[in-house]
């Protein structure tokens, strides 16, 4: 796969303060933002984040009852690929993580009972990766406006429709291995703070933005990364 140079993530405390307050938590304190600007350098510093991202274009051969037939790739089920991707003549995979060393940071801090500074880190963590996947999405699409063809909208594994156990295919498909992804017993994803999707490539595919994704989402009612308007949205 395409292992793309890793962007520049930078984060400031403000744009950490307005994650944080659009979510419906309390405003942050002075102490908090204090310890957010202390966490952030300390992050910088000691270059925490490692982001790395790729993805891997695979022609789609055909489709069956709940799945895609990949050239050279095999099987991918999922009734939701098929429903959204169906007339795709490429499948995109594509994989991104912000590395293991903030992992372990947090984990560390959690240990040595600095909870407000793990829960900060962790913030910092899932908005950077969050950051990254946006990045890996644009380059899908321009690569698809070079082939000339139009992009999906975005898909990933626990979507409704799209179980899970199919994360061990995706990351294969992806190349996760040549970023240093690899999966659980479980099927998640380690370094933790990592993420797949998957994208159709072809003519007039349908295009959704994040709230629609939000809302397939099994997880969106406990999810505080959601889309605000996505909670109690049917698919």
């Amino acid at each position: 796969m395409p292992v793309l140079p890793p962007p520049c993530i930078s984060l400031t405390a403000d744009e950490v303060r307005l994650a944080w307050e659009e979510r419906g938590r309390r405003s942050c304190s002075a102490r908090v933002l204090d310890t957010v600007s202390t966490v952030l350098e300390r992050m910088n510093d000691g270059h925490w984040l490692q982001p790395a991202y790729g993805y891997a274009l695979w022609p789609v051969a055909g489709s069956g009852s709940g799945h895609l037939r990949l050239r050279g790739g095999g099987t991918l089920h999922s009734r939701l690929a098929v429903h959204r991707c169906g007339r795709a003549t490429r499948l995109a995979a594509g994989i991104c993580t912000v590395g293991s060393r903030l992992g372990h940071q947090i984990r560390e801090w959690f240990a040595a009972g600095q909870a407000v500074k793990a829960v900060v880190l962790d913030e910092v963590g899932s908005l950077a990766l969050y950051r990254l996947a946006g990045h890996l999405e644009r380059q899908v699409r321009v690569e698809a406006q070079h082939l000339g063809l139009q992009s999906s909208g975005v898909l990933h594994p626990g979507d409704d429709g799209f179980e899970l156990s199919e994360q061990r295919k995706v990351v294969e498909l992806a190349g996760g291995a040549d970023i240093g992804i690899s999966l659980t017993s479980g099927v998640m994803l380690y370094p933790e703070k990592s993420l797949t999707m998957v994208m159709g490539l072809g003519d007039r595919m349908p295009v959704w933005g994040r709230d629609r994704g939000c809302a397939r989402c099994r997880a969106r009612r406990q999810c505080p990364y959601r889309h605000p308007h996505s909670a109690d949205r049917a698919a």
